[in-house]
């Protein structure tokens, strides 16, 4: 079965070699149609599960981390409440009720560890700590994240507690973290940054944060496609999750 290719070219500028054009090019070449992706649909009004959700995201086929949302979901639900509302209070509770993080982990049915090294926090002990982090400055639901917003763009309460979570430092699911709670343009994390000059092939020179989201907004123009859609789908890609719907997915298999 012949792989489908992008249904529309690149619109051309004045310049065919600019960056972004042949980011374009490489980017239509890897992900083809934006109908096919996989979306961030996110919690709009579940702060908890945002949380949940982007610390068990990391290493981990995403499968696992549908568990982990579905065993929460269904715990709350059994509680009487209602998880896609639940705010930092709910989740707090929960590990109150359960007893502590090991307690929380069995849970969920989920205890991997934040990263591989020896002696590594589990996931669920992150997702307490990340909690408490956010509680600390006055963020308890998604609402208080995007009235802080509007007074800060960059966030800088929040990124400044995420990153001193263990394991968090590269900045990753503090980026997820922000698409599920509904934010449209995020700063790419290193992963995005590194396949935006691989595929430049800048030789050697580096991009900062700020260009590289330049760039994406270029292309998400001449793609054309929304720069929070294509951010993620690189994320995607990069971090080795699936990247397009199964039924897409099956279609765009090669031939054998």
């Amino acid at each position: 079965m012949k792989t489908p290719q992008a249904c529309y070219p690149p619109r051309m500028t004045t310049d065919p070699t600019s960056e972004a054009e042949r980011l374009t090019a490489a980017c239509q070449e890897i992900f083809g149609d934006e109908t096919t992706w996989i979306t961030a649909d996110g919690y709009p009004n579940s702060l908890a599960l945002c949380v949940i959700d982007s610390i068990f995201s990391t290493g981990s086929h995403y499968q696992s981390v549908i568990n982990v949302v579905a065993e929460y979901c269904r715990y709350r639900k059994n509680k009487g409440g209602d998880p896609y509302i639940d705010s930092i209070k709910e989740l707090l509770a929960t590990f109150a009720e359960a007893g502590g993080s090991l307690a929380w982990a069995k849970l969920v049915d989920n205890h991997k560890p934040a990263h591989t090294k020896p002696g590594a926090l589990l996931k669920a002990e992150v997702v307490l700590r990340a909690a408490k982090a956010l509680e600390s400055v006055d963020i308890r639901n998604v609402a208080d994240l995007h009235k802080l917003h509007a007074e800060d763009e960059r966030l800088a309460a929040v990124k400044d507690v995420w990153l001193k979570l263990p394991s968090q430092r590269s900045g990753v699911t503090y980026n997820y973290f922000l698409i599920l709670a509904g934010f449209q343009s995020v700063k790419p994390d290193r992963m995005v940054i590194r396949f935006v000059e691989e595929h430049l092939a800048l030789g050697g020179r580096r991009l900062t944060p700020t260009e590289t989201a330049e760039l994406i907004k270029d292309v998400a123009e001449l793609y054309p496609t929304k720069p929070q859609r294509l951010d993620h789908v690189i994320w995607r890609y990069v971090s080795g999750r699936d990247v397009f719907r199964e039924e897409d997915a099956l279609v765009r298999e090669p031939a054998k």
